[in-house]
């Protein structure tokens, strides 16, 4: 068991599961997805800009492994368009559901590539996925095929992001594969928002500290996230980043006075019990 993988993994999906809760309440005062994601990715390029001076960069290490590196951020860039748009066509939940479906590709992909898969891990992550949808409890009367299309790219997306990111990580700095991804996705954005639509800085205060909070929870859970990869491998990683929806929920009860069903309750104690087990093992 790599504890400090694990620290890395639990710690990513922890503030990651913030963010849906701290941009919703943005939403509320006067803050809206365009607004959110160019903070999210700007304010990110804007704090790596610092530790990024010191340490040593091999250039000939970047232009090499370029390829992975535009190719994760593609990965950030259907993770984050699939889920902000798929929201505005099926439920939350059921969205949520379709995109943690992202580990069990991660399995098979590293199953075709004859990377050893316990049969302890793969239960884990079934059970885990099982105690999910039942955490979740998604409603399936608004089903509606194109946002189911939209949650299936940011699950793909999320793969391409793990998978990519356990390559780079042998060769690369996590802040340096960071700040690529936050300055390629920062261009990305900015071209399609202003091309399409526009950016409304005219918020109350409130808003702006929420949009801030958000962006500051992406950036260290990326950091996190970059990190476990490196320390357990994507596999594990993406096991236990279970526990981030888990986070979403308990932070929307706690303050957006949401609640839990006892079938919910049961699908949270068996994700918890689903990676308490399989973590065991590592």
């Amino acid at each position: 068991m790599n504890i400090k993988g694990i620290i890395y993994a639990i710690s990513a999906a922890c503030f990651f599961g913030l963010i849906p809760t701290t941009a919703k309440i943005s939403y509320e005062y006067g803050g809206d997805p365009n607004l959110a994601i160019f903070a999210r990715f700007s304010i990110a390029c804007f704090l790596i800009a610092f530790p990024i001076f010191f340490i040593k960069i091999d250039f000939n290490e970047i232009f090499k492994h370029f390829y992975f590196l535009l190719l994760i951020s593609c990965g950030f860039i259907c993770l984050t368009f699939g889920l902000l748009s798929s929201v505005n066509y099926i439920p939350v939940s059921l969205t949520a559901l379709i995109f943690y479906t992202y580990p069990l590709v991660i399995i098979s992909y590293f199953f075709i590539k004859t990377k050893k898969l316990t049969i302890s891990k793969l239960i884990g992550f079934l059970s885990a996925f099982i105690g999910l949808g039942l955490a979740l409890t998604p409603t399936f009367s608004n089903l509606n095929i194109y946002g189911v299309s939209l949650a299936l790219l940011a699950s793909f997306g999320a793969s391409i992001i793990l998978i990519t990111n356990e390559y780079l990580a042998k060769y690369l700095n996590a802040l340096i594969i960071h700040s690529f991804i936050n300055i390629l996705c920062l261009c990305f954005f900015i071209t399609i928002i202003l091309a399409f639509d526009n950016l409304d800085f005219d918020i109350p205060l409130f808003g702006w500290f929420f949009i801030i909070f958000a962006s500051l929870c992406y950036f260290i859970a990326l950091l996190f996230q970059l990190n476990a990869v490196k320390v357990i491998g994507s596999t594990q990683t993406s096991l236990l980043l279970y526990l981030e929806p888990l986070v979403a929920i308990s932070s929307a009860i706690l303050f957006l006075n949401e609640s839990l069903t006892f079938l919910q309750i049961i699908g949270v104690i068996i994700v918890i019990i689903s990676l308490i087990m399989t973590s065991r093992k590592f």
